[in-house]
């Protein structure tokens, strides 16, 4: 495969998930945070007995602008000298939306409860409950940095998470298509055991449309694969 420089877009992302209220007198009190109880629910859910990775989301009370996330988080980065991944976005659950700043890439789940104190010392409150929730999809919108390897064709690598690959599609679809035509896609047995989410990056003054595709060992071979069934059902 043809190397390519690693590209960095800013974009968004938006994918259905399985959420719970978490309530754990080791986190901060009043502070309504969610768990994705099971991430990339496409793939894990016909692939057992691997360790599926932890997706956190603090549930703010009231918008904040993206540079004020992006800021605070560089400063918590320095402050807290671990590694986690944040987002801004929000998550709709119910008919109702709130924003919420997603963290993922933590070694330690304990370490949480630094992240949401070092947030409110930046200016951020967080809504203190929602009702219960208890394994209940949401729709999860991410506003977020991508840093891609071009593979060709419209494929792309990320190597800022493994696992993670793309391709682009050359139309937009609502998210609700977008569901249909990814189940549809399943039908191809040739294809099986993967997640997708609907993705797209900005560039060129326009917009890249994208499929984000998580598979572990996922090879380019599968990938086009994927990306090729997709096209097909598209039509």
């Amino acid at each position: 495969m043809e190397k390519y420089a690693v590209i960095e877009r800013f974009g968004g992302l938006v994918k259905e998930e399985s959420l719970t209220c978490l309530d754990d007198k080791s986190m901060m009190p009043h502070a309504c945070m969610l768990e994705a109880i099971a991430p990339f629910s496409g793939y894990y859910n016909d692939v057992r007995g691997v360790m599926k990775p932890i997706y956190l989301f603090l549930v703010l009370d009231g918008h904040y602008p993206l540079e004020k996330i992006i800021r605070a988080t560089l400063a918590v980065h320095q402050k807290i000298k671990k590694p986690f991944d944040a987002a801004s976005g929000s998550v709709t659950l119910f008919d109702h939306t709130c924003e919420v700043i997603r963290i993922r890439d933590l070694k330690q789940f304990d370490d949480i409860r630094e992240l949401q104190v070092l947030y409110t010392e930046h200016g951020f409150n967080y809504r203190k409950k929602m009702r219960k929730i208890s394994n209940d999809k949401g729709i999860i919108k991410l506003r977020k940095f991508f840093y891609l390897e071009p593979a060709g064709d419209g494929l792309y690598i990320d190597r800022a998470q493994s696992h993670h690959a793309y391709f682009t599609i050359p139309r937009a679809l609502e998210f609700g298509e977008f569901l249909e035509v990814t189940k549809e896609a399943k039908y191809d047995t040739g294809i099986l055991y993967f997640d997708a989410a609907y993705a797209w990056f900005y560039e060129d003054k326009g917009i890249k449309e994208m499929v984000r595709v998580y598979r572990e060992n996922l090879t380019l071979d599968k990938l086009k694969a994927i990306r090729d069934r997709y096209l097909t059902v598209m039509k």
